[in-house]
């Protein structure tokens, strides 16, 4: 549905190019909710439709008036072959880590708040007092500092688990858990990994000690927690930018948005696992899967 056929190789005046990284739900929902949002001249292109270097010579022979890219692989390509022209950016995590910034780049972070992951911890668990985190010692640096006064503004108690090396975690995590209420794996460049994840949830049900994570696709795969961007709602954000830029302004003097709607996302099968019944706001505030 999302660009599978070929454009021409012509355009029109604001005309957009909507370019999508490989298949993920959320690069689809992001995309579906910026077509439905943006009522202008579209071509969409996925990097499913051709080799890097095809792809690249169709967005230089369409030469658009701005690029939307869902996707870091997306974003990339398209600020190596249009360096300036506008691009504004969406589904990526900690954006600045790529260098996506400067005065024809813009866009939507996708990264969630501490204290929003925080009060998403208290809706799902909340007799939660004492948290252990765990980030990289050289990547978290301002997570944790947002984290702390979050915690600190919410009564709760961080338990810091710094990791320099993977290595390090097994017994840093063990002796954390039995001091913490709960478990918090945020979306480190460090720590975030799939031998991290299953170790954390190995230790969550052991020690039947709640798990937040980063991710929707965790909380499937057994972890109690996570609030996710609503990826819908980002794409249409996308589509107001995109609609200011092909109005006169220039994308660096747009600032890069944070993620307008959130959505909590709870394992129920988790919760009796841990012998937890969700609270009423829980099931009212959030999707439970079964």
């Amino acid at each position: 549905m999302l660009g599978l056929a070929l454009p021409p190789a012509t355009v029109s005046a604001g005309q957009v190019v909507l370019l999508k990284s490989r298949g993920a739900s959320a690069y689809d929902a992001a995309a579906l909710g910026f077509l439905s949002a943006f009522r202008g001249k579209v071509v969409p292109l996925s990097l499913e439709d051709g080799t890097p270097d095809e792809l690249a010579q169709r967005l230089r022979t369409l030469r658009p008036d701005a690029v939307v890219a869902v996707g870091l692989r997306a974003a990339t390509l398209a600020r190596a072959q249009l360096p300036r022209t506008p691009l504004i950016y969406c589904v990526i995590h900690h954006p600045e880590r790529h260098d996506l910034r400067g005065e024809w780049v813009t866009g939507i972070s996708t990264d969630i708040a501490p204290a929003t992951e925080l009060d998403a911890l208290r809706t799902a668990a909340p007799d939660v007092r004492r948290v252990a985190v765990f980030f990289g010692t050289r990547t978290g640096g301002a997570f944790m500092r947002a984290a702390r006064a979050a915690a600190k503004g919410r009564g709760l108690e961080l338990i810091e688990v710094p990791i320099a090396q993977l290595s390090d975690l097994a017994i840093a995590a063990e002796r954390a858990a039995g001091a913490a209420d709960a478990l918090w794996l945020p979306g480190d460049a460090t720590v975030a990994t799939p031998e991290t994840f299953r170790f954390l949830l190995e230790l969550s049900l052991v020690t039947r000690k709640p798990l937040l994570v980063f991710s929707e696709s965790l909380v499937r795969a057994g972890a109690l927690a996570a609030i996710s961007p609503d990826y819908g709602s980002v794409g249409e954000q996308v589509a107001a930018v995109v609609r200011r830029i092909l109005a006169g302004e220039r994308p660096g003097d747009i600032p890069v948005a944070s993620v307008r709607r959130t959505r909590l996302v709870v394992n129920g099968s988790t919760a009796r696992l841990l012998g937890r019944e969700l609270s009423h706001q829980a099931m009212h505030d959030a999707e439970v899967l079964p």
